[in-house]
């Protein structure tokens, strides 16, 4: 799923999802999200007795551009 400046994408488990500046970009478990600069990343996760939702932004957590995963609630690189 892909979507351009100040889009909204999500997709499901194990999504690949790509937004570009500004954009809300949330994917499921296993998800695989990208965003532009300023972006918000979301991924759900679990630990084993829940979904929880990781939450990372573009210029603080993570780099614009890059693709990341949630490995234990931490976003890393794909």
């Amino acid at each position: 799923v892909t979507g351009g400046d100040h889009a909204t994408v999500t997709g499901g488990d194990d999504a690949k999802v790509t937004g570009g500046n500004y954009a809300k970009v949330t994917g499921g478990d296993g998800a695989k999200v990208t965003g532009g600069d300023g972006a918000q990343l979301r991924c759900e996760w679990h630990d084993g007795k829940r979904y929880r939702t990781a939450v990372a932004y573009v210029g603080e957590d993570v780099e614009a551009g890059v693709t990341y995963r949630v490995e234990g609630g931490k976003f890393v690189k794909v």
